[in-house]
């Protein structure tokens, strides 16, 4: 989908729902790590609506957002000043976006697009780690066309513990890259009549203190 499509899904959500696109929780899978780490520079690309930017800002986090949809950011904008948080949102296409800043943390969460685009940005992604930093990724794994589970229907936009791993590992040391099981019944970013169990490829890897640079 490009931004023009994008830009209805969100429009639409944000006139016909009261919640929004997405669930207005941050991932778990990602909060539990964050919750570990000490407070710096954080980028949250392809942003969407705002949720992990906006927990980041909440926990004390100097918080960059990217995403191509200007009416993701209107949606995350407005939340933000409702609860009094600083983010700076960028409008732009992360697979020519670039930044020559560096983030203790960098995160990815479901964020799809064919696959040598989706190299192409984890890459990049990982180039805008600091030294002592971390890049965490989350999205869709292949393993849900079997489940029924939301995502993508196009094998060729999901995710598998390998692509990931090839896309980093020469530029970061891997903490942990696996399959996670999300349980409907207690996930709060799981739309309702989800079948019992969805599956998301989760990436954990961190840039040495001298490490160089992509």
């Amino acid at each position: 989908m490009n931004s023009e499509q994008w830009d209805a899904r969100y429009r639409d959500a944000r006139t016909n729902t009261d919640t929004g696109l997405w669930s207005t929780q941050a991932p778990r899978a990602i909060t539990d790590v964050l919750s570990d780490l000490t407070p710096g520079t954080a980028l949250d690309i392809a942003t969407g609506d705002g949720r992990t930017a906006l927990w980041l800002a909440a926990n004390g986090w100097v918080t960059t957002a990217v995403d191509f949809s200007a009416e993701a950011l209107r949606t995350a904008r407005e939340r933000a000043d409702a609860h009094g948080l600083e983010v700076n949102w960028v409008r732009a296409d992360l697979t020519s976006w670039r930044t020559a800043d560096r983030f203790d943390v960098v995160t990815v969460a479901y964020l799809h697009l064919p696959r040598a685009d989706n190299t192409s940005v984890l890459r990049a992604a990982a180039s805008w780690v600091a030294p002592n930093g971390e890049l965490i990724v989350l999205g869709h794994d292949i393993q849900n066309l079997d489940t029924g589970a939301p995502g993508p229907r196009d094998p060729e936009l999901l995710y598998t513990p390998e692509l990931l791993r090839d896309a980093v590992s020469e530029y970061l040391d891997i903490l942990q890259c696996r399959t996670v099981i999300r349980d409907a019944a207690s996930d709060a970013e799981l739309p309702v009549g989800s079948p019992g169990q969805a599956r998301d490829t989760f990436l954990r890897a961190r840039r040495g203190p001298a490490a160089s640079q992509l």
